[in-house]
């Protein structure tokens, strides 16, 4: 009898990053796990404190630091229930597009937000802003249930001259399309999110 797929159940999205990683996608961090071949790290080249696998397997940049598991909370049937420290267990359902939640410690009810994968825009070395999608479901704000798109800027800022400046100019160009895209795939989940 043949190994389960470690991949079987795991998110479109997800094997899409893990994908690009493999193939060597320059959005993808691809970083090589210690030891672990064929699973490369799936964050975008963003800043991020860990490296982290398609099955949630984090390491640090530094390697000589042991590897851990970021142990997921399991999506059942579509949901999620996660512990709070003032609620207690509460569960909520999972949208398709979140990378999932941590079994970390408990946090108040109110701040618990799904998160979609990070989007990051980038001018030669440095990010710009990112974004993602997320959703906040215990807010008292119902517009604010809703999911939105999360914009973070960096606070760059360089001097530059005049062919860097239309070479910057370029990549705003190219990110305000992404972002276009990004606002169209968030119309799509909010009209969805209407009907159910």
């Amino acid at each position: 009898m043949s190994a389960p797929d470690p991949l079987d159940g795991i998110s479109p999205e997800l094997l899409d990053w893990h994908k690009g990683a493999l193939e060597g996608d320059a959005a993808v961090c691809a970083a090589p796990q210690p030891d672990v071949d064929g699973f490369p790290c799936i964050h975008n080249r963003a800043f991020h404190d860990r490296h982290r696998d398609v099955l949630g397997r984090t390491w640090p940049f530094d390697t000589e630091e042991p590897l851990y598991v970021a142990h997921r909370v399991p999506v059942i049937d579509g949901a999620v229930t996660l512990n709070t420290s003032d609620h207690g267990p509460v569960t909520t359902q999972e949208p398709a597009w979140c990378l999932g939640h941590s079994a970390r410690t408990p946090g108040y009810r109110i701040d618990l937000t799904h998160t979609g994968a990070e989007h990051a825009f980038a001018f030669a070395s440095d990010t710009l802003l990112v974004a993602m999608l997320s959703q906040d479901p215990f807010v008292t704000d119902p517009e604010r249930r809703r999911t939105r798109l999360y914009v973070e800027q960096t606070g760059y800022s360089a001097s530059l001259d005049p062919a860097e400046v239309r070479q910057l100019a370029a990549a705003l160009t190219v990110h305000a399309m992404h972002l276009r895209t990004l606002a169209d795939q968030l119309t799509t989940l909010r009209a969805e999110e209407g009907r159910q």
